[in-house]
């Protein structure tokens, strides 16, 4: 069948060889046709080169190209693809076009060896400095008419009947209660013209919601004394005032210099939810309660700062309908406080990445950088050792007899059994934090700790008999 193939190898001879030698040296023509069909006889070069697509297709490959593709990888294929070989290394196929992504590595470890990995990058963990960025973000915060709020982010908003105009960064949801509040973070440079409370906004989308009027600052009439920071200032009296701010910075008297907003809080009733109303009695406005039957305030807010020795200040709030925010600093990688390091070039580098696995690195690393390792990376190995604890509960009965007279009570003694066979030596990574203070495990292998619960007796006396099982 294979001499069928053509091109055959030594049929070409004839037109490669110049006349002038065939002529001159017919043997020698006849020895190269002879040796070549040797070569096609024993290796089957031209038979390979012309059924290439097929040898390249895993579904109808020869038998010694799957064992020459397990042999480069250097990794057995796994129980659950021994009865079909073929489907495990289709699997390959489609690991190599991925080759040198997170998602490959991840891949790679769980198709050869089942296990679910972690992938980190030291360089996260590398003093970069002048890292941090002080964030100043301006919310327009609104009440929502139609459509779903979280539709605004990336979106333009415009106010109904005026240019108010400004573009959606992100949506957060505040719930008080006094009702649903989102607040809009606006790009910056992206706002012009005034919004002003109780109109409508609207986007693409059928999209509308009304602009809500909050607390955006403080009036300092007088600072008082004996104020220190962090002394809370809160409105009460009413459950709806869920305003809250904090003093930020006093003079050497103790008297509040600045003032900083820790949640906008409500306080200001929707127009479009008095327009519904039919049940409630009060509202809300400017944080002051008002009733719907007459319009006339019921009652004036106060105004508390919760302070052990302060006295004498005198605030006033001032509204807006946009709140920009105090200020934060994003990224701490140039924080000399955080978990930082000095870059090594060796683990602590850009190029390099942590495997996080159950299994040592004999059995995967030259698998991997053959395979999907990302080329021109350091990679290092973390291994996981896992804790295994049996904590079931042994219920040990205690029979006890007395003789005069004759009574019986059976207890329950529970024992919880704890068998560790090791440790877990892992990165801890906090939420808003790039790295962990330090490795933690426990390094106890194979001891075996039980807890038994004490058992008592009342009101027995001359004990004849205790068993145990």
């Amino acid at each position: 069948m294979d001499k069928n193939i053509a091109p055959h190898i030594s049929a070409l001879v004839d037109s490669f060889v110049p006349e002038h030698i065939e002529a001159s040296y017919p043997k020698l023509v006849l020895f190269l046709k002879a040796y070549l069909n040797f070569l096609e006889d024993t290796n089957k070069a031209s038979y390979y080169q012309n059924t290439l697509p097929e040898q390249r297709d895993v579904w109808q490959q020869e038998q010694q190209f799957l064992a020459r593709i397990q042999k480069e990888i250097g990794l057995y294929v796994p129980r659950d693809y021994a009865a079909t070989p073929k489907v495990f290394y289709q699997k390959v196929v489609d690991l190599y076009r991925s080759k040198g992504s997170e998602a490959a590595v991840k891949t790679f470890f769980q198709l050869f060896i089942d296990d679910v990995v972690e992938i980190y990058y030291p360089w996260e963990q590398v003093l970069i400095p002048s890292d941090g960025r002080w964030v100043v973000e301006d919310k327009l915060r609104v009440s929502m008419l139609t459509g779903d709020a979280d539709l605004f982010a990336g979106q333009v908003i415009r106010q109904v009947a005026s240019d108010a105009v400004a573009k959606v960064d992100k949506v957060e949801r505040r719930v008080y209660s006094d009702g649903v509040i989102f607040e809009l973070t606006l790009v910056k440079g992206t706002q012009s013209g005034t919004f002003e409370a109780g109109q409508t906004i609207s986007a693409v989308g059928g999209l509308s919601a009304e602009i809500y009027k909050s607390v955006s600052g403080f009036k300092i009439n007088n600072g008082g004394s004996g104020y220190v920071p962090g002394d809370r200032i809160r409105v009460l009296g009413f459950e709806g005032f869920s305003f809250n701010a904090f003093v930020s910075f006093v003079d050497p008297n103790g008297a509040i210099t600045d003032i900083r907003i820790s949640n906008y809080g409500a306080g200001n009733t929707p127009e479009h939810v008095k327009d519904a109303n039919v049940s409630e009695i009060f509202y809300f406005k400017n944080f002051d309660l008002y009733r719907y039957s007459n319009d006339s305030q019921a009652v004036d807010s106060t105004l508390d700062i919760t302070s052990t020795n302060g006295n004498g200040a005198d605030i006033d709030l001032l509204f807006d309908t946009v709140v920009t925010t105090a200020g934060e600093y994003r990224g701490v990688k140039g924080q000399l406080s955080e978990s930082i390091v000095i870059q090594d070039s060796k683990f602590y580098q850009k190029y390099s990445y942590e495997v996080s696995t159950n299994y040592s690195t004999d059995i995967w690393l030259d698998a991997l950088k053959r395979t999907v390792h990302p080329a021109g990376m350091e990679v290092f190995g973390n291994i996981r050792l896992n804790e295994f604890a049996d904590n079931s509960i042994k219920s040990n009965v205690i029979y006890t007899a007395t003789v005069a007279p004759s009574e019986y009570e059976v207890l329950e003694r529970p024992v919880l059994k704890s068998t560790p066979l090791g440790f877990r030596q892992d990165y801890t990574v906090q939420t808003e934090v790039y790295f962990s203070e330090a490795y933690v495990g426990i390094e106890d292998f194979n001891l075996e700790f039980i807890d038994v619960t004490e058992s008592r007796s009342q009101g027995l006396t001359d004990e004849v008999f205790v068993t145990q099982d």
